[in-house]
């Protein structure tokens, strides 16, 4: 018997009688006839008795996976009312519908590793644990938590399991019984995705291609960006544009934290902070930067004194929009139809109902100031929905449903004004998603802390974002240096081993609740020094110049799922050393990264596969092995493939802000010059696509570069070479500190052969 208001149905089914009349008929309470069509077979699945599917999991030597037990809310669903799909190639669907939001349960025999379940700071095999998909702020200890929850795992029997929901769930990882998963779910639908592997870049890859993938963000959004907490005037805006450029760091976009509107969330530039708004955003793009605003989805109906030193008095209580808002209905609502009022960290408010067409509008058209004030991106802070008590939303959804989907109708508003709007060229940083908003612009961390802390500190945020990328967020990042400043902040050591892995990230940016900057890192030395501040130019440098190298892995995540930081076991799952470890990665196809994530200047490091070679010596090392890496302070132990070629841009472009944007000339930006290195010896052939289309193939000692014109330099990093060749003429090889290099001017096709 099944639960009282509840009957499972087939997809596709046909209401009444008619043509179809001779199929399978169900009687349903109140005299309703269902007719179901008969399911077509599925290649590996099937239902094998009355309360089991049996999935065939290819490549595994025929093993069964047993997706078994389903009941609503606590009723038996017998697999006559599962039903079956193939929807793409290695892509199966299991499926049944209840009249109601409900709670379903249903058990998977597996006994494996499981990695995958979105960003999470604690762990990257979620074997033995219990996952809540569960969006939360939590500026303390994360533990399994998480802002940005993702119902998905890949399990190394070869197979990756997506609950398609943006409900609270809770998986239980073998960790009550060795050899079972269990899925609790709230849901009206429950909808079980599998994708066939058995190796995971393809399920990742099948994985995206349902769930989503990324929208690459304009280039100038992957250049440095400088933020701060807060920016008490108009004054402090102008020191971060200015001590960039002069102190030779590169940058692209200035972040405005909050406040920086008279309320929360009014839109319009306080005149009480910023004594001449318009000058101001005129004066930031002028000098080759962006600029991008915080906000969240809240409208303060009674704001708190502000704790920011210098803003007493000026933000106003109420902010001027939120009445015409609920005499309007916009907002989320009570279930006597007031607008629902939550506390949050800048005091008491209501949140937009995104579910509501005409609040929907109505919030964009208030964003739309802040755009048409200059505003390039935002920050979409907030949204993870853990306010909701008893609360309604304009189209009826459960709030048990809406608990994650209102972090994804939040961004995807947001996305929404940046394309139409800013016509693409805006970017937008989330904090908070799930499937639905996982490829929406760069995501961050959320508070992180100060520190080396394994629970709280820069060994979670490296795990957390491999985690994320093993989810299908591959534009994940974290605050340079923790969010949350702690007693010793700023720590020069936490900071430079912070900048080392922030640039081996998709984004580097600065941020910090004691508003530190590159120029005063090192505040705290008694010395005077300026280490910290000097290694945090050389990797913000390298990152710019790695340009080229990011994005074209960018344009591969749009386009395959996946990350740009990849945990090992991505590409070695069959490999027990590679599954374990959760603090190095490959960042793009061929650069290996250990990050050091104490205060120690030596780390093991294992070596996969392959033939690497040392970026910094040149030294080639065999994979397969481990090695004890030395790693002075500005040292970041990194390997690249032998045989890669890794493009770059010129160390001297401070911003990837076009100068016909910006009409700044003095500013160096990206031009029409392209670097390859060139890495070692390798294998006989290499062949790569770059961020511009153009194919570069490479053999032991030639190098076929195809595609637009450009000013090109070749470099064999710590090579030896002579007697070059372009197109078969002769050209001079100069000497640099990295290698020897050429230089010529490529039309179409270029053959370089050296000796």
């Amino acid at each position: 018997m099944l639960g009282k208001g509840m009957i499972a149905v087939a997809l596709g089914v046909a209401l009444g009688a008619g043509a179809a009349a001779a199929q399978d008929v169900e009687e349903l309470p109140g005299a309703t006839r269902v007719v179901r069509a008969p399911e077509l077979p599925v290649d590996g699945l099937v239902k094998r008795d009355a309360d089991t599917v049996a999935y065939t999991v290819p490549g595994n030597a025929g093993a069964q996976l047993l997706v078994r037990d389903f009941d609503f809310n606590g009723d038996p669903v017998t697999t006559d009312k599962i039903h079956l799909r193939q929807i793409a190639p290695g892509v199966v669907e299991i499926t049944s519908i209840a009249w109601e939001v409900g709670y379903w349960r249903f058990y998977v025999r597996d006994a494996a590793s499981y990695f995958g379940m979105g960003e999470r700071f604690d762990a990257l095999d979620h074997a033995h644990t219990v996952v809540k998909n569960l969006s939360t702020d939590n500026a303390g200890v994360k533990g399994t938590s998480s802002y940005k929850p993702i119902p998905f795992f890949m399990s190394t029997t070869g197979y990756g399991l997506w609950l398609d929901t943006t409900g609270e769930a809770t998986f239980d990882l073998n960790a009550t019984d060795r050899d079972e998963i269990v899925v609790d779910v709230a849901a009206a639908k429950l909808r079980i995705v599998l994708f066939t592997g058995p190796d995971f870049p393809s399920i990742l890859e099948r994985f995206t291609a349902q769930a989503g993938r990324a929208i690459v963000p304009p280039y100038w959004a992957f250049a440095p960006w400088k933020a701060r907490d807060y920016h008490q005037n108009q004054a402090q805006v102008k020191e971060d544009v200015d001590q960039n450029r002069e102190l030779g760091l590169p940058a692209s976009v200035i972040l405005i934290d909050s406040p920086w509107s008279a309320t929360y969330n009014d839109y319009k530039f306080n005149p009480q902070q910023f004594d001449d708004a318009p000058a101001m955003v005129k004066y930031i793009h002028a000098q080759g930067y962006k600029l991008v605003l915080w906000h969240t989805p809240w409208i303060n109906s009674k704001s708190d004194p502000p704790k920011e030193p210098g803003f007493a008095g000026k933000i106003a209580p109420l902010a001027e929009n939120y009445q015409f808002a609920a005499d309007q209905n916009l907002f989320v609502r009570n279930q006597n139809g007031s607008p629902y009022v939550g506390r949050w960290w800048k005091g008491e408010g209501s949140l937009i109902d995104f579910t509501y067409p005409k609040a929907k509008q109505w919030w964009q058209d208030q964003v739309r100031q802040a755009i048409a004030a200059g505003a390039d991106g935002f920050k979409d802070d907030d949204g993870e929905g853990n306010f909701f008590g008893n609360v309604k939303f304009s189209d009826g959804t459960d709030a048990r449903v809406m608990r994650n989907r209102y972090s994804v109708l939040y961004n995807n508003a947001m996305e929404e004004l940046i394309q139409k709007d800013l016509q693409g060229n805006g970017v937008l940083l989330a904090r908070s998603v799930t499937v639905g908003a996982n490829g929406l612009g760069f995501l961050w961390g959320g508070d992180n802390e100060a520190s080396f802390s394994p629970l709280n500190g820069l060994p979670t945020v490296v795990t957390a974002g491999l985690g994320a990328g093993l989810s299908g967020m591959p534009l994940w990042a974290a605050d340079l240096g923790g969010y949350e400043g702690v007693a010793d902040t700023p720590n020069g050591r936490l900071l430079e081993r912070w900048t080392e892995y922030a640039a081996f990230s998709p984004l580097m940016e600065v941020m910090s609740s004691k508003n530190i900057s590159p120029w005063n890192f090192d505040s705290n030395d008694k010395n005077g020094g300026h280490e910290a501040l000097d290694i945090y130019r050389k990797y913000a440098v390298l990152h710019m110049s790695l340009f080229p190298y990011r994005y074209a892995a960018a344009q591969e995540a749009a386009k395959t799922g996946m990350p740009l930081m990849r945990a090992l076991v991505l590409n070695y799952q069959d490999d027990p050393r590679a599954r374990t470890a959760r603090d190095e990665y490959l960042f793009g196809p061929d650069f290996l990264v250990a990050p050091v994530i104490d205060e120690g200047t030596q780390r093991p490091v294992y070596l996969p596969a392959g033939e690497w070679v040392d970026y910094w010596t040149g030294k080639a090392v065999a994979g397969g092995t481990v090695v004890a890496a030395d790693a002075p302070a500005d040292v970041l132990p990194l390997w690249v493939r032998a045989g890669a070629v890794v493009p770059k841009i010129p160390e001297d472009v401070m911003t990837l802000v076009p100068q016909k944007e910006s009409g700044n000339t003095a500013v160096k930006s990206l031009d029409e010059r392209r670097v390859y290195e060139v890495i070692g010896n390798g294998p006989a052939e290499t062949k790569l696509t770059d961020f511009e289309g153009r194919t570069i193939v490479r053999a032991r000692r030639t190098l076929k570069i195809s595609g637009s014109a450009a000013r090109v330099t070749v470099r064999w990093r710590f090579g030896v070479v002579a007697d070059v060749t372009v197109n078969g003429a002769a050209v001079t090889v100069q000497t640099g500190a990295e290698g020897p290099y050429i230089e010529f001017e490529h039309a179409a096709e270029s053959v370089v052969a050296w000796q």
